[in-house]
């Protein structure tokens, strides 16, 4: 009857103190909502990450912005021609009335054209249209400049980040191996104090030191999740509740 209490105490332990099994999913690829969690090998990932990251979207479009503000400042230095159309539509009956020959009549002009063309060149500014190129072509050059730099940055993030899951799944691995450790001595010591060659505190002390290797194998898998989570956000990966 001992025995059989304290085995159940070991479980009743052990299911306190695992997570849910939906965490503990490890590195194999697990289907759950018919959705499949992707695996990237660290040249795939370094690839998603030069397509999909937000940092790297909005570089680009930096360039794009200093591209076209640099032609609009530029375009300030050459001659500007604007033109002018006016059509003006007039109706016969708002015409002159004719006097000649005693009979009333109406007369006018149906449609007015109005066409004027206009040249104008910027001669003397004071310098600040040459300062505003100066300003738009190192902002342009900039831009460029910071595109490359926020590139490798994301690739050194991401193989830091990538590095960083593979240890921490390493580390859940040993505590994992830690656990079944202890169970092994628990057990042990169990039997021995079923047979009478060990003291009590010999069970408790082992029941104590696996108690306590739960809550080191869930932070190092709450570890692992948190840096897969961190890469799927440096890869600009779509969030899926699953």
């Amino acid at each position: 009857m001992r025995k059989f209490l304290t085995n159940a105490l070991i479980v009743l332990t052990a299911l306190a103190f695992l997570p849910h099994p939906l965490l503990l999913a490890g590195t194999e690829i697990v289907q759950m909502n018919r959705s499949v969690i992707p695996r990237f090998t660290l040249e795939q990932a370094i690839l998603t990450a030069l397509q999909r990251n937000a940092s790297i979207q909005i570089a680009r479009e930096e360039i794009e912005r200093t591209k076209g503000l640099y032609i609009a400042v530029r375009a300030e230095a050459l001659p500007q021609i604007s033109s002018n159309l006016n059509v003006q539509n007039i109706d016969p009956k708002l015409g002159s009335i004719s006097t000649g020959g005693g009979s009333g009549g109406l007369s006018g002009v149906p449609t007015q054209y109005n066409i004027s063309l206009q040249a104008t060149q910027v001669v003397f500014a004071g310098g600040r249209i040459i300062s505003n190129i100066r300003s738009a072509t190192f902002q342009r050059d900039s831009s460029y400049y910071g595109f490359r730099d926020t590139i490798d940055l994301v690739i050194a993030t991401v193989k830091q980040q990538f590095y960083q899951i593979l240890l921490n799944r390493a580390l859940v691995g040993v505590q994992e191996e830690s656990i079944k450790l202890l169970q092994s001595q628990l057990t042990d010591q169990t039997n021995r104090f079923e047979a009478g060659t060990v003291p009590r505190f010999n069970v408790l002390q082992a029941q104590v030191a696996l108690s306590n290797q739960y809550p080191v194998l869930i932070t190092a898998q709450n570890n692992y999740r948190i840096s897969q989570l961190q890469l799927a956000k440096t890869l600009g990966l779509d969030f899926d509740r699953s």
